[in-house]
């Protein structure tokens, strides 16, 4: 029996008709959703819509992407502040090419076609990795040395929690009872055991008994596109809810994977940015 993966049918039904809203993240049959129906849903999306059913799915021009972004603004900003500053640029590396690459290739098959969810996707895989587009590990500079991982999430939850004059957290970097430890991986830092427990349920990795997983490109790409078009994280609301053909809320997407970021404006620069080095391939 073959799959319809109705995310970008539905990504497109909703963009345009505004219907089947909750249906984008859906991987449905044709047992259950005939041609006939989907018919049905496109016709109700002409009604409704802006008279076209449903734009061709964007696939972006590679060889475009790289020669207009081969350096990226670089930025900063106070905590918490509404506006970042342009501080600089960062040369785009072959390894930052490479995956990027594997993100593209990811949206191809796990993507709903549009321009500007693609840009904040990968404006989230930039920020998310430190600015090098690699799949990486919390606390990045402590490399394969857990016990320093540790100490280092350990000082950042207690720096938290004072802020807010509240008990520090678990350390979610020490080993459980397997020796596993959850803390973040990948393009979007997947957290916690039951984050990778979600995450193994909706893709079939086990990714819950193999938390390095997350750390493989191809991996770390399916995560970051899925989790954020489906809202696996933070709010759990998914990317359309604030990047849409009506709305382009680039600051509080940022919501989609960490509601509590110090520096939304940051990631939604990142994004404008990329924008403006997409176009459809031709």
């Amino acid at each position: 029996m073959s799959l319809l993966t109705s995310r970008r049918e539905a990504g497109c039904l909703a963009a345009t008709g505004r219907v089947a809203r909750g249906a984008s993240s859906a991987v449905v049959t044709e047992a259950f959703v005939s041609k006939y129906v989907l018919a049905a849903l496109r016709a109700v999306a002409l009604f409704f819509g802006s008279g076209m059913v449903c734009a061709e799915p964007f696939a972006p021009d590679r060889e475009y992407l790289f020669k207009s972004c081969q350096s990226l603004n670089r930025y900063d900003a106070p905590d918490y502040a509404a506006t970042a500053t342009k501080i600089g640029r960062r040369l785009l590396t072959d390894e930052m090419k490479y995956g990027i690459n594997a993100i593209l290739d990811s949206w191809e098959k796990s993507g709903d076609g549009s321009r500007e969810r693609l840009a904040y996707v990968l404006a989230t895989a930039r920020r998310e990795s430190v600015d090098t587009f690699r799949p990486v590990r919390e606390a990045a500079s402590c490399g394969e040395d857990e016990a320093c991982r540790e100490r280092a999430i350990g000082r950042h939850l207690e720096k938290k929690a004072k802020e807010r004059s509240r008990p520090a957290k678990a350390n979610y970097a020490r080993a459980d009872e397997d020796g596993r430890r959850y803390y973040g991986r990948g393009f979007v830092q997947l957290t916690h055991k039951a984050t990778y427990e979600h995450a193994a349920h909706k893709t079939g990795i086990p990714l819950d008994k193999e938390p390095d997983m997350a750390l493989e490109p191809k991996v770390a790409a399916e995560i970051l596109i899925r989790g954020m078009l489906e809202g696996w994280y933070g709010k759990r609301r998914p990317l359309s809810a604030y990047i849409a053909d009506n709305k382009l809320d680039w600051f509080n997407a940022r919501d989609t994977v960490n509601p509590e970021s110090p520096h939304k404006a940051i990631t939604a620069e990142y994004a404008r940015d990329l924008l403006s080095c997409l176009r459809r391939k031709r």
